[in-house]
This record gives structure tokens, C-alpha cells and sequence, in this order.
């Protein structure tokens, strides 16, 4: 079949390994540091093990008892570390129990900036697979509401096994389009978090089939949903409300220009100092006069932090 001009210009933009390699090396000062990153974003680190605090005495005495080392994230102390010298996905003291859920470090961050707490009504707009939400739930202790939202019927039935599994099927679990939950739901939730669908360079990196069909379109796809993600949703906070955008994304296009395009269309949105003792840095300068400080957004870096890619923007709304 006779591709179109469309089709046609599309093919002839570079794809595959070289061409993400590429792009990705335009982001580093040097040609160090893109492969100290590189070789950062392609190892295996451990998740660590979130837990509820009312199973810390319970789960110390079966670490004890197994006579495993109990050490905790120093900014974070219900979050377990992988013991070192034990290998990846054994089944630890706990688990079976459902004491704690395995995750990945840097994932804790959009939770813990958003600050969930008794008697906030919450959407997790792109929830699944459901571990923020879990963490989200234990901070409201039964005395709030999460909404899970996932449009995908696939991610949500694995969502509402998660819950189940972690005696969670009090959140209530939506299959809406993010992007019209304001329609019925206007200035309604008192927190909102987007950990938004990302170019997620971590798995990308480690998947062949997705590697060699990577492209720059794919960016820019992304983003451009990414920003009608954080309009949309801002419909549906209340003033005065929390809103978390998150990405486990690299690219400044996904991150940073997405908070700057947002900022400078909404005015009743202020984005908030990052305040949090958390892994992590500033938000990459990726273009001259930026209308809000790089400080105010968190990042973290494979190569810099130790831990995998996040993003984080909080904002306020304006009463």
C-alpha cells in the first residue's frame, strides 16, 4: 500500500536505538555524564518495601526473627531497604502477610508532596497498577476518599486485584477518560495527583521492540497529552486544592515544559517550593527566561541519586 505524505515523512525521521541515543546525549554537558547516566538507566536497582506503620513492631520481629537487617530509607521510615546480599524477587518476611508493597524509591515522591490526609477526597487520575494509591489510602486512614482512576479495563482489573490482595476494595475505582472527569466532577477534589502515561526511558531502554521503534514523535505525543492532562484536571480542584504532576520521564519536553506552558496559561495555579527532605535536585534549564524557578520542581536522577527517574511539580490552586 502507497503510504501517504504524512506516513511518508514520518518514516524518514530517525527511529530506533541510535536515534534515541542521540537525542538523549543532547541533555548532559558532557560525554560523561550521558554514560554514567546511560549505564545508570540500564541496571537493575531493588524496589524498596513501603509499609503501613501499624505493621512496623510486626514486621521487625519476622526480620528479626529471620535475622535480616531492618534499615529504612533515611528520608522516608516506612520504607523498608532491600537487604543487601539477598537476591531480587525472593519472597521476604512479610510479604505474604501483605505487611508491605514493593516499589520503586522514587515513586514515593509525588505521594509525599502531595500530602495526602484524613478527610481529603482524592483522585489518583492515572492510578494503575495501584501502588501510589496504596500509599495514598494509608495517609487518609479509612477517613477520607481516593478515587483510582484508569481508563484501561486491562490495568484496572490488575488495580482491583492489588486492592484486594492489600484489604483495599474500599477505594473506589474509576474507568473514566482523565481528561473529563471535570465535566461531572467540577472543583471538586481536594487532591489531585497525574503521575502521567511518560516516555518512561527506563523501560524503553531495556525493551527491544520498544527501543527500535523509539522516535522523537513519541515525545511529543506524550506531552502534548501530558499538558491537556494538567488543564483538564485543574478544572476538577477545588480553590485552594493540591495538584501533583509527576512523570518518571527524562525529557525537559515531558517535565519542565510542561509545567512552564501550564503556569503561563493558568493564573490561578502556584507552583509550590519543593520543601521535602528527598533524594533529588532542580529541574533541568532546558530554555532561557523560564517563568518559575527550576528549585520549585524536584528531580531525580539514575546517575546523580541513585535511584530511577522522577519528576515532580506541586501547585496550588488560587482561592
Amino acid at each position: 500500500m502507497k503510504k501517504n505524505k504524512k506516513e511518508q515523512r514520518l518514516s524518514t525521521k530517525p527511529t530506533g536505538e541510535t536515534a534515541f541515543l542521540a537525542y538523549y546525549r543532547t541533555l548532559f554537558a558532557n560525554e560523561a555524564e550521558f554514560q554514567s547516566w546511560e549505564k545508570a538507566l540500564r541496571s537493575d536497582k531493588n524496589p524498596v518495601l513501603r509499609f503501613n506503620p501499624k505493621y512496623e513492631e510486626i514486621l521487625k520481629q519476622l526480620w528479626s526473627e529471620a535475622e535480616l537487617p531492618w534499615k529504612t530509607l533515611s528520608w522516608h521510615p516506612y520504607a523498608l531497604e532491600w537487604p543487601k546480599n539477598v537476591p531480587p524477587k525472593t519472597t521476604l518476611p512479610g510479604f505474604k502477610e501483605r505487611y508491605f508493597y514493593a516499589m520503586n524509591a522514587s515513586s514515593l515522591l509525588p505521594v509525599l508532596a502531595l500530602d495526602p490526609g484524613p478527610g481529603d477526597l482524592v483522585l489518583d487520575a492515572c492510578a494503575a497498577p495501584g501502588g501510589k494509591a496504596l500509599f495514598i489510602d494509608d495517609l487518609l486512614d479509612k477517613k477520607g476518599l481516593l478515587i483510582a482512576n484508569d481508563l484501561s479495563n486491562f490495568r484496572r482489573g490488575r488495580m482491583r486485584q492489588i486492592f484486594k490482595a492489600y484489604d483495599k476494595e474500599h477505594i473506589e475505582i474509576w474507568g473514566q477518560k482523565a481528561e473529563t472527569i471535570f465535566y461531572n466532577q467540577p472543583e471538586y477534589f481536594d487532591k489531585i495527583l497525574i503521575d502521567a502515561p511518560c516516555s518512561s526511558e527506563k523501560h524503553i531502554i531495556r525493551e527491544p521492540k520498544e527501543l527500535k521503534k523509539w522516535s522523537y514523535t513519541r515525545i511529543q505525543t506524550l506531552s502534548a497529552r501530558q499538558k491537556n492532562l494538567l488543564k483538564s484536571l485543574w478544572l476538577a480542584l477545588k480553590p485552594g486544592g493540591t495538584m501533583v504532576y509527576s512523570t518518571c520521564a527524562v525529557t525537559p519536553e515531558e517535565n519542565e515544559g510542561v509545567v512552564e506552558e501550564f503556569i503561563k496559561e493558568q493564573q490561578d495555579a502556584i507552583l509550590q517550593p519543593w520543601t521535602l527532605d528527598t533524594p533529588g535536585g532542580a529541574g533541568l534549564s532546558f530554555q532561557e527566561n523560564l517563568s518559575f524557578s527550576l528549585e520549585k520542581v524536584r528531580r531525580v536522577q539514575p546517575h546523580k541519586d541513585g535511584f530511577d527517574p522522577m519528576f515532580v511539580a506541586k501547585f496550588v490552586k488560587k482561592v
